[in-house]
């Protein structure tokens, strides 16, 4: 395998499909008995839930140290991708083998194996994130998810406090169509109706899909996974800088039906709130001190000048 070093901070709510709650034991209707409000649990109980708004002004600044992703550049032949629209869940899932593709560094305690990456989006191009930024939501949300390799798989690590690491990414619509995503409309086609799934799919790569030019441009915070149960295993990275997909390749997403037979949208949490976490950001250091009391120097030493000066021209 090969590894790419990165001068950026990457982390991330799934694995497969088996963790998953009951199938028809809740839903993301906001008006539902079972939708969010209700959700049960931890779901309920929580103080570190996810998603959150993020608001840039309250966020505090920390370096972060250089990431690793291992074959997030390659397209390795080791495993193969499954596509699955599981629309008990709401969503389309990409999933392949543990071991393949791996984050380490960035702060994070041990090396995460990414296993899967799924997406999240809404009716129209004013809603779809789970996240927002300073109040503002994006027409989708990408997620990969990874599990610490400390753990013998995703189901012991996603009741662990360091269990889960998520990388989000938000999308936006417009302009034209984004190859990294061109395999949205091969597959989502595909993919139509729920439950339908496509297996033995050839790797493409990974690292296209994020914002790779500002990759050192993002925000973390511990959280949750964003549907039930719930488990506050999650360290979130949420890059602060978006993609952008076709309206076409939007629309493939919005063209999936969920197991009621009707067009799968809006397949979000609401955003919950902070309490008393903090959220670092890797791109606004605070202003130097010395800077500062420079400045003072100076026009105190300007003020004095002048003083000098005036002195000097009507003091005699």
């Amino acid at each position: 395998m090969n590894s790419f070093l990165l001068p950026v901070f990457i982390c991330v709510s799934w694995m497969a499909l088996s963790v998953f709650a009951t199938a028809n034991s809740w839903s993301y209707n906001v008006t539902s008995q079972d939708g969010p409000k209700n959700w049960k649990g931890i779901c309920k109980s929580g103080t570190e839930q996810s998603p959150i708004n993020i608001k840039i002004s309250d966020t505090k600044y920390e370096k972060m140290t250089d990431f690793i992703l291992t074959n997030y550049e390659n397209q390795p032949s080791e495993t193969n991708f499954t596509a699955v629209n599981n629309g008990n869940i709401g969503t389309i899932v990409f999933k392949f083998k543990p071991k393949i593709y791996s984050v380490r560094g960035g702060g994070l305690d041990g090396v995460f194996t990414t296993v899967q990456f799924h997406f999240h989006w809404g009716s129209d191009k004013t809603k779809g994130s789970e996240h927002t930024l300073d109040g503002k939501a994006y027409a989708a949300e990408l997620h990969f998810v990874s599990y610490n390799t400390r753990y013998s798989g995703f189901d012991v690590a996603k009741n662990k406090s360091d269990g889960l690491a998520v990388l989000g990414v938000f999308i936006e619509v417009g302009g034209e169509t984004n190859q990294a995503f061109s395999f949205l409309t091969e597959y989502a086609t595909k993919l139509a109706n729920s439950s339908s799934s496509w297996s033995n799919i050839r790797p493409f790569g990974l690292a296209p899909m994020l914002p790779w030019t500002t990759l050192q441009k993002y925000f973390r915070y511990h959280g949750s996974l964003t549907i039930p149960g719930c488990q506050e295993s999650v360290t979130w990275t949420l890059f602060k800088e978006s993609v952008k997909i076709s309206s076409e390749q939007m629309k493939s997403l919005r063209n999936l039906t969920n197991a009621s037979g009707k067009q799968l949208v809006n397949n979000y949490r609401p955003v919950q709130p902070l309490n008393k976490r903090t959220v670092k950001n890797s791109f606004l250091p605070p202003s130097c001190p010395v800077i500062r009391s420079t400045s003072i120097i100076i026009d105190i030493n300007a003020g004095l000048f002048s003083l000098m000066l005036l002195s000097a021209l009507f003091g005699h």
